[in-house]
């Protein structure tokens, strides 16, 4: 029997460790030759899959059709890359422990390793529960990595995301990386705000990608009667 492929999974918490999301759809041709593959191609994917195994919805303002079989569509998308996976979304470090098992299902025949960010002091409650709530998604606790920083900057984080991983990001700069949720070390009332409202523009762009094939119908059908 082959040896297993690896699934990466990170997790919160928000902060600079968003970076690795935005980081691993911007790079996901070049992680490809190095044996990765990104699970999410963009962003708007990242967000719907992580809403459907949240089942929130309807506080984005989507419909479940809008995000059924998401996860489980990027997944198999994504495997047949024949390389290890990784996906990284903050959201998922509230998910509970049903709303885990769900997303893990979709994982049969990888080993699945779990990465959450730990932001500010590595003792924190918040960190201790998310770890609790992610470490059913593994089979040894080997598998379970809290990543800490001496410095928490998006450059620092991804480097030693990379290292863990087990990718270089010499090559992978964050230089043409968008940002995602702006960095607020002073006002963690502001960070969740600011955390919020970049949701709410993912969820806007995934009303975008159903509208945009909608209109193109609509003037294609408008030029075939101005042409008749």
């Amino acid at each position: 029997m082959g040896k297993k492929r690896k699934a990466w999974i990170h997790v919160g918490a928000p902060g600079a460790g968003d970076i690795v999301e935005a980081a691993l759809v911007h790079h996901h041709r070049s992680l490809i030759e190095l044996g990765f593959a990104s699970v999410a191609r963009t962003q708007a994917e990242s967000f719907r899959a992580s809403v459907e195994m949240l089942r929130t919805h309807a506080r984005w303002g989507l419909r479940r059709s809008d995000v059924e079989g998401q996860w489980t569509r990027l997944v198999r998308r994504a495997e047949k890359a024949r390389a290890d996976l990784v996906f990284s979304q903050p959201m998922l470090a509230e998910a509970a422990p049903e709303q885990v098992d769900l997303l893990v299902d979709a994982l049969v025949g990888f080993q699945v390793n779990v990465v959450v960010s730990a932001e500010g002091p590595r003792e924190s409650a918040a960190l201790e529960a998310t770890v609790l709530r992610w470490e059913r998604a593994v089979r040894k606790p080997e598998r379970l990595h809290v990543l800490a920083v001496a410095e928490e900057t998006p450059e620092a984080v991804w480097r030693a995301f990379g290292r863990l991983v087990g990718f270089g990001t010499a090559s992978l700069g964050l230089d043409d990386v968008p940002p995602t949720v702006p960095v607020c070390t002073t006002l963690p009332e502001a960070r969740r705000e600011l955390e919020r409202l970049a949701r709410r523009n993912a969820s806007l762009e995934v009303r975008l990608e159903e509208v945009d094939p909608k209109r193109r119908r609509l003037r294609r059908r408008s030029e075939r009667r101005t042409a008749a």
